[in-house]
């Protein structure tokens, strides 16, 4: 099935293509930047959809590097085994993202294969206040790599101006972790993510794009605690308005399906369940660099709803190349 290019998309613009985020691209955030245990998670809003996110590129190899800020707080919530104290968060990391798109089709459908590299620039906390009764947490800030995710497949289809790749994901828990410490850069627990993504790509210049998926989480053995499993969607509305320039607004929507289980959230009368929504502006503009093209894309997401979980304020700048 032939991919079929909007009419304002130059081969600049294009390109940037090569390293959208076809493969559900997560960011992988430390352990105190979103939702469930910790009122944290691996879905960070706006991360797994973006301009075009369901048009696959040609085969090759190709990279997208992102720096991303986050800053927020919340309330009491289940951390370590223990219920910590409310807190504020700022939050600096980069993350660099690796597709292998393959010129092996698979059921129609043309196999990718990727990996997600997260590294820590700061994360700093200030707690809010101390909970009678409960030993306090370490605080102050920390930097380093985070849980690596691996995408082992993403199968993409491509028909007129529809687009769609469906994928699995897997977060591995290898970064640093302590139990004890508030401040925490992996996860400390396996989770499988099945997305699907579609984009809508008239000739009119119009991008309809969204991705939809469930985060299947296992047991954090240090803490004995289970997050709930994560329905995500992220959506992406967007118009190039000339051939290196579009402009687009971002949303999101996050529930968990189930109660997180454990020593504090089974005392819990909601079972520490968390939800939230966000929207906000985003921005890609394609230039050159000698004679490669390389895409910038922005976004703004602020978190316009949020139960159980940190509330504040995703920027995130993005470039995008190809070897």
């Amino acid at each position: 099935m032939a991919i079929c290019r909007p009419r304002l998309l130059t081969s600049g613009m294009y390109h940037y293509l090569l390293a959208a985020p076809i493969l559900g691209a997560a960011l992988l955030a430390p352990a105190t930047a979103h939702a469930s245990e910790g009122g944290s998670s691996i879905y960070v809003p706006g991360a797994y959809n973006d301009f075009a996110a369901g048009l696959a590129p040609p085969p090759g190899v190709y990279a997208r590097n992102d720096l991303v800020r986050y800053e927020g707080d919340i309330g009491a919530r289940p951390l370590g085994g223990r219920l910590s104290a409310g807190l504020d968060q700022t939050l600096w990391f980069n993350l660099l993202k690796l597709t292998w798109v393959t010129d092996v089709e698979w059921l129609g459908a043309t196999y990718i294969a990727g990996i997600n590299l997260p590294y820590v620039f700061d994360v700093s906390v200030d707690l809010e206040a101390s909970i009678p009764g409960q030993e306090r947490f370490n605080t102050g800030s920390n930097s380093g790599f985070g849980d690596p995710y691996l995408v082992p497949v993403a199968l993409n289809w491509a028909n007129g101006t529809h687009h769609t790749t469906a994928a699995v994901g897997i977060n591995i828990p290898v970064g640093r972790y302590d139990e004890n410490d508030r401040i925490n850069l992996g996860r400390h627990y396996w989770s499988i993510d099945p997305t699907i993504t579609y984009s809508w790509l008239p000739e009119s210049g119009w991008d309809l794009s969204m991705t939809a998926g469930i985060l299947f989480n296992f047991k954090n053995d240090a803490t004995d605690y289970t997050t709930g499993d994560e329905f995500h969607l992220d959506v992406l509305a967007a118009k190039y308005l000339t051939p290196s320039f579009g402009l687009g607004l971002a949303g999101y929507v996050y529930e968990q399906l189930e109660s997180d289980s454990g020593p504090v959230p089974d005392r819990l009368e909601d079972g520490f369940r968390s939800s939230g929504a966000g929207v906000g502006p985003a921005f890609m503009k394609s230039v050159s660099l000698g004679q490669a093209p390389v895409t910038l894309i922005g976004k703004w997401l602020h978190d316009v709803s949020s139960e159980n979980r940190f509330d504040g304020d995703t920027v995130s700048l993005s470039a995008a190349w190809a070897f």
